[in-house]
């Protein structure tokens, strides 16, 4: 994995119990997804990525010679009208052989924003990038060019003008509510996309966590959807520039979950409450 050269995270320092309390950067031009609502699924995604990363180097836990994936996320939001995170605290599993961890985010006045948990993996014993060509292969033999992919308006989706939409409008199939995504590398990361960075290598959590956000405000009819909590299952890689299938499985008041799949392959189960 290339070694990540800038930080989220500021002035980390160790705590006696093994957790590390941190500050967060304000700078909007080196992360621009600070112009989203703090509460965004987006934000949160992406925080629980970089203050992981932050964390665990300022454990010297991380291993940037090692490819490691998020297989497993939670995340409950604090105070609805709380701002931006000033600082956090990374608490890693108290078990040297599990890669688990848990987050809080405060703001400037001291309320909590939310508070994270998550689960990953190791490729310790494993060629990743040999491991990985077949699938991207074989995504790419059905990949799709956006021009010819219908995507749902951004007033349907609570986009601003300047976000790209992801997902197709819904569509009812055997009475069962379905629709599909696209994320590209141009649509799926800047700067196509103001918001969204990573890799390029494959769909990340905050891609995940947003297509789920835009899934709930169709089945809702409603794009201004206050997100209070979420759970993320990750099980298998989903590929750029192929379409995902997404399939609402649970439809409650309140609550939707969601499972993603591709190329006939389950990849991941959401579930957001709002």
């Amino acid at each position: 994995m290339p070694k990540l050269t800038r930080s989220y995270i500021e002035g980390p320092e160790v705590q006696s119990d093994g957790s590390v309390h941190f500050d967060c950067s304000q700078d909007a031009d080196e992360w621009p997804w600070l112009a989203l609502p703090p509460q965004h699924p987006l934000v949160i995604q992406t925080q629980n990525f970089w203050t992981s990363v932050g964390g665990t180097q300022a454990l010297q836990s991380r291993d940037d010679s090692k490819w490691s994936a998020l297989t497993w996320t939670r995340w409950q939001l604090g105070e609805k009208n709380a701002g931006h995170a000033v600082r956090g605290v990374f608490s890693p599993s108290k078990d040297e052989g599990k890669l688990e961890f848990s987050i809080a985010l405060f703001d400037a006045s001291d309320r909590l924003i939310a508070e994270l948990t998550g689960k990953g993996v190791i490729f310790r014993n494993r060629n990743f990038e040999e491991w990985r060509k077949g699938s991207k292969t074989d995504a790419l033999k059905v990949a799709a060019p956006p021009a010819e992919f219908i995507y749902a308006s951004r007033e349907m989706l609570g986009l601003s003008e300047a976000e790209p939409p992801l997902i197709a409008p819904l569509s009812k199939v055997d009475g069962v509510l379905r629709t599909a995504a696209l994320v590209t590398k141009h649509n799926g990361l800047i700067p196509g996309h103001p918001f969204f960075s990573g890799s390029g290598d494959h769909v990340n959590a905050p891609h995940l966590a947003e297509l789920s956000r835009q899934a709930a405000c169709l089945c809702t009819g409603n794009p201004a959807l206050h997100i209070q909590f979420g759970e993320m299952d990750m099980h298998r890689y989903i590929e750029l520039g192929t379409p995902i299938d997404i399939t609402v499985t649970q439809q409650a008041e309140g609550q939707i979950r969601l499972e993603f799949s591709q190329l006939g392959k389950s990849c991941a189960a959401t579930i957001l409450r709002w």
